[in-house]
């Protein structure tokens, strides 16, 4: 009976572990500021304006305007807007991913982030533009682009400095 307790907690452990490790922070808490702030019961939404600052654990999100959507009392979507709204994480692979577009849209329970409009992602010494950039931030993959005519992904990867 010990061993499959054991085995039982062992399975939890790595499981847990595991997710974790996809993204370093899911399940802490997010903290929003700005200038103004209104909630509405009805729609379970709320808009921060002024100098909007989000965080969650190593994520920061900033920008003009915040519009915050909730389920059964849960943040699940925000979306940012601003001049430049920006994005910054720490990775769990301990990569630090910065980006900033017009409009930036974080959806919670995907554990993703859509960069509209003038988007820009820079990695390490890497850089991605695009009107279009979606990052997952559990996986760290990428995918740019979107169907209109005329829209170019472009990226400059940077060689390692040997030295």
């Amino acid at each position: 009976m010990l061993n499959k307790f054991t085995a039982y907690l062992f399975t939890i452990v790595i499981f847990f572990s595991s997710s974790l490790y996809a993204n370093p922070d899911k399940g802490k808490p997010i903290f929003l500021e700005s200038d103004s702030a209104k909630w509405d019961e009805d729609s379970q939404k709320s808009t921060y304006r002024g100098n909007v600052v989000v965080t969650q654990g190593s994520l920061l999100i900033t920008g003009d305007l915040l519009i915050v959507t909730q389920e059964n009392n849960e943040i699940n979507h925000m979306v940012v807007t601003g001049e430049k709204a920006t994005y910054k994480q720490n990775t769990s692979s301990g990569k630090v991913v910065n980006g900033e577009s017009l409009i930036i849209e974080y959806y919670i329970n995907q554990f993703k982030i859509v960069f509209l409009e003038k988007a820009i992602i820079t990695q390490s010494n890497n850089i991605l533009k695009n009107d279009k950039i979606i990052y997952k931030t559990d996986s760290e993959n990428i995918i740019a682009g979107n169907e209109k005519e005329g829209s170019r992904v472009k990226m400059t990867i940077k060689p390692k400095n040997n030295e």
